[in-house]
């Protein structure tokens, strides 16, 4: 074990006697850093004899994760469980998740957004900030400790940002009201130490550090849960949403097809398609939801087909993607945009009363 990882643990374990009454939180995206920062705190509370009077292991499922990285980091949670369930120390994992109306396919087949782009990313506020928010704001932020795998050698630019903020291992972050703290335990650690702490530190002993590092050999990185006020946005070389458009290409994920998983070919395929059609006029109206002329929502016909690409992307990969509380939902916004006459004189105005409406929930499904 290298002496940048033990000073890690002493010093993790010295926060936690600092801090052992704050409510601490955990934040596992499933990645490398994510899984060291898990590792480290654990091995500190064991090594202290030492553990907050509560943990929380917190997950962001956005709901459209690579698959293959969903899947590993979804079955190493059902483990860790039961894993941490022995350890009787006041620690918990809890699985986050936007609200209905604010999840990906339900902004882009219900309310007609189109797929984010630099100008317009929508989706990590929704999707992952605003989950965590939440989740913090119901307990007491200003006695709430985040432990996030930021690191200061990640990369050239992130290296640059944070040599203009404190030299410290904390920071600190508005939730609302108030003030949490964020702990960055892995700071200081460059990718071959994160790797030793990730294979050398033996708990959780279900996170299996061979599949996480055979995942990382021709794909790299992770995107985070919080994302800290100096750290960039998720960008190329990182796992991330298998729908993000607003990278050229998903590299992580092609990259994860030619070694192998050849599952992925059928979202990069729809992923493709849909970058495709975003700027397509034909399939957007003419006018914004404000009232300005310009490329506004998507067209009910074009949301259509989203959906019945969707159904067979579904049936293809056997997989779940829309949910039936998420096709409700469509099924209301489509309703919505669809009797409306109030608000687009060149959008839902111009559909003729005796236009075919058809709800997402009777839309051909054979997965569900």
């Amino acid at each position: 074990m290298t002496d940048a990882v033990l000073e890690a643990i002493d010093n993790c374990q010295a926060e936690i006697r600092a801090h052992a009454d704050a409510d601490w939180i955990i934040a596992y995206s499933g990645g490398k850093d994510s899984t060291a920062v898990l590792k480290v705190f654990l091995s500190a509370c064991r090594k202290g004899n030492l553990y907050p009077k509560s943990t929380t292991i917190i997950y962001c499922d956005t709901g459209v994760e690579n698959p293959i990285i969903d899947h590993y980091v979804k079955s190493t949670i059902v483990a860790m469980r039961h894993e941490l369930d022995s350890l009787s120390q006041n620690i918990s994992i809890d699985i986050l998740k936007s609200p209905v109306q604010d999840r990906f396919f339900v902004k882009i087949i219900g309310r007609g957004y189109p797929p984010p782009t630099n100008s317009f990313r929508w989706c990590t506020k929704g999707l992952r900030i605003e989950p965590v928010s939440n989740f913090i704001s119901k307990r007491a932020p200003d006695n709430t400790v985040v432990a996030l795998g930021l690191r200061r050698l990640e990369s050239v630019q992130r290296d640059r940002s944070m040599k203009k903020s404190s030299e410290s291992h904390w920071q600190k972050q508005r939730e609302g009201t108030g003030n949490y703290d964020l702990y960055l335990p892995i700071i200081n650690l460059s990718v071959a130490e994160v790797w030793d702490a990730v294979f050398g530190l033996s708990e959780p002993k279900s996170i299996s550090a061979i599949k996480l590092e055979t995942l990382y050999r021709n794909a790299s990185g992770e995107c985070p849960v919080i994302r800290a006020p100096q750290a960039p946005p998720c960008a190329s070389g990182r796992f991330g949403c298998w729908t993000c458009t607003v990278v050229r290409r998903d590299k992580s994920g092609e990259h994860l097809a030619s070694s192998g998983f050849s599952e992925l070919l059928p979202f990069l395929y729809f992923r493709k398609w849909l970058t495709e059609i975003r700027n397509d006029p034909a399939m957007r109206w003419p006018i914004r939801r404000n009232g300005t002329s310009g490329m506004g929502p998507f067209t009910i016909e074009a949301r259509k087909e989203i959906l019945e690409r969707v159904n067979k992307l579904e049936d293809e990969t056997r997989t779940v993607i829309v949910d039936s509380d998420e096709r409700g939902v469509i099924a209301s916004l489509w309703s919505m945009d669809h009797f409306s006459r109030l608000s687009f004189k060149g959008g839902p105005s111009r559909l003729s009363a005796s236009s075919t409406f058809t709800s997402p929930t009777t839309a051909p499904n054979t997965s569900q």
